[in-house]
């Protein structure tokens, strides 16, 4: 984590920070009182490095209350004047090597799978080639990546040699599907889309996975380049909710202060931004995104890694996982003040969902619910969230939507001067961050959910907006859902005694409305039957009336598609059926 001189640093404080170091000998604080570690780069007005700070020239607080700073200390990494060093072979070597001040620590994550061939692959190896020739000096430590390297077997070193090769070797893989051993053959095969999948979890382990290694060899700043041309999500079903997330890759990174440095590698006359996964996890761990050129990233994310403040302070609490800000300012002359936003941290507390149809003037409607978790059997300690307080927020800081929401379930309806259980708004395509302050039934505060979406753009010729499910347990239940009050519900675990009604959008132009259908998937992507869509009650609605008797237990997919000509739109969701 890191900000200007005379900044304003707000996070997540049980994600963001670094534990480090045990507490002095003569000294036993209580349990709670952690050691935390932040890393903050002090710039002017002209772009320098301020390089005289001291202790008494930062004010760190969590919420208002100050802390006190046990220690300030600035790193500047300077190759020392030495003999070459000596090579980095063992566990050992790596802790030791990674300990000298004059070492950097990088790690690049080639994501052959999420990048296409030719051009593409070209801009990867040529920017990285350099990077590793101009950039890093004999004491730094770097280490490569690609989707099936072992994660077990990461080990940073001072092998420019093993490096470059590793970088000349890549080639992009994405739209091949043909394995190229034995695993892809028995463990990521099947549809286009299922392998996509898979690909998608590979990757995001492999980058977390990175980004735990570096943070287990230095509580100082880290680097972790990721090439790619987006990630996309990874459908995980019932016993695989412990696999890494896009959350859990910013988690760690904080946690473990690396930064992460983003390159999209497509022609900029291709896509106008970097994907929107690539510039969340560069813009939440304090790196940098970049499309088609990435030699000012890759200058920028070696000179942040020579010169840096560490401060360190004890934590008033215990490493419970709830969200807290950070906030450090320079108490120096006064300066431009630019607050970034808190760190994502998806609370445990809520189960939410976000939906999107078309809007307005080009604009897209959001639809948010949300739910209590399930509770663990046996925790007697959590209270359980009555309602919560929504804000969200466009990138330029604009508020778009502020207030209450109950929580949804079967049956919840839009009632005058209830508390609604639904947010509904309408936001330009782009990315928003959301954040939800958590209370219970006394109003006092829980925890806060701080999560970024991004906001989808639905008006091509043809378009399918967010099935939303609603629930009922019985017939009069669910002839109350066909009115327009009726809110979805955020969970997809249902019984088989109950009966789904999903409701979708789509889009086309308006002398020819787009053809509708949907099919029931099983978990791994076979078509299980076609689903009768037929119109809603509710205007410009579609419909799909889906009893649940019939299922046996387990996941299952409901793919909607809408069809003009040769064009089509599909969006998909998975359930569970439970006895």
């Amino acid at each position: 984590m890191r900000g200007a001189v005379a900044l304003l640093i707000a996070g997540a404080l049980s994600a963001r920070a670094a534990i480090g170091g045990e507490p002095p000998a003569d000294q036993s604080p209580a349990p709670s009182a952690r050691l935390v570690t932040i890393d903050l780069v002090a710039t002017d007005a002209r772009g320098r490095t301020v390089e005289n700070l001291t202790a008494a020239d930062f004010d760190l607080r969590e919420a208002g209350a100050p802390l006190a700073l046990e220690s300030v200390r600035f790193v500047r990494a300077v190759p020392a004047a030495r003999p070459a060093p000596v090579p980095v072979l063992t566990a050992a070597d790596e802790r030791q090597a990674a300990a000298r001040d004059a070492a950097r620590l990088f790690a690049i994550f080639l994501d052959e799978y999420h990048v296409k061939a030719g051009a593409n692959a070209d801009r990867v190896r040529d920017a990285l080639l350099q990077f590793v020739d101009r950039d890093l000096s004999p004491d730094d430590l770097i280490v490569v990546m690609k989707p099936l390297d072992s994660l077990l077997a990461i080990r940073s070193a001072r092998d420019r040699d093993a490096a470059r090769a590793a970088i000349e070797s890549f080639s992009g893989r994405r739209g091949d599907y043909e394995p190229r051993n034995a695993y892809e053959r028995d463990y990521i095969a099947g549809t286009p889309a299922r392998i996509d999948a898979v690909r998608n979890q590979v990757a995001l382990s492999a980058i977390n996975a990175l980004a735990l290694h570096l943070g287990a060899l230095s509580d100082r700043r880290k680097t972790l380049i990721v090439a790619s041309e987006g990630v996309g999500r990874a459908d995980r079903g019932r016993g695989q909710e412990y696999l890494p997330t896009l959350d859990t890759i910013v988690r760690s990174a904080n946690r473990a202060n690396v930064a992460v440095y983003a390159f999209d590698p497509r022609d900029a006359a291709d896509a106008a931004a970097p994907d929107d996964a690539l510039r969340r996890l560069a813009d939440d761990t304090d790196g940098q995104a970049a499309i088609s050129d990435a030699d000012a990233m890759l200058r920028r994310a070696s000179a942040d890694s020579s010169a840096y403040y560490l401060l360190s302070f004890r934590a008033p609490h215990p490493d419970d996982g709830r969200f807290r800000e950070l906030e450090a300012r320079v108490k120096r002359s006064p300066r431009k003040v630019v607050p970034p936003e808190p760190a994502p941290h998806a609370s445990p507390l809520i189960r939410p969902w976000f939906g999107m149809a078309r809007g307005r003037d080009g604009s897209t409607r959001v639809t948010f619910v949300w739910e209590p978790a399930v509770r663990v059997p046996g925790d007697r300690t959590r209270r359980v969230p009555a309602r919560l307080v929504l804000t969200a927020k466009t990138s330029d800081g604009t508020v778009v939507f502020e207030g209450p929401v109950a929580p949804t379930g079967p049956a919840a309806m839009d009632a005058p001067g209830a508390t609604p259980p639904r947010a509904i708004f309408e936001v330009r395509p782009g990315r928003l961050r959301l954040r939800m302050s958590i209370e219970d039934a006394a109003s006092q505060a829980l925890d806060q959910d701080v999560r970024d979406i991004s906001v989808r753009d639905l008006r091509g010729e043809v378009a399918v907006g967010t099935p939303e499910v609603l629930r009922a347990r019985n017939a009069r239940e669910f002839r109350a859902l066909e009115a327009d009050a009726a809110a979805p519900v955020a969970s997809r675990e249902f019984s088989r005694t109950e009966r789904l009604l999903i409701r979708f959008q789509a889009y086309g132009s308006s002398s020819a409305p787009p053809q509708v259908s949907a099919r029931l998937l099983g978990r791994s992507g076979y078509a299980i039957r076609d689903l009768a869509v037929t119109p809603s009650a509710t205007p410009g609605d579609q419909a799909i009336d889906l009893p649940l008797a019939s299922l046996a237990t387990g996941e299952y997919v409901v793919e909607v598609t809408a069809r003009r000509g040769a064009r089509d739109a599909s969006d998909r969701f998975t359930f569970r059926v439970t006895s």
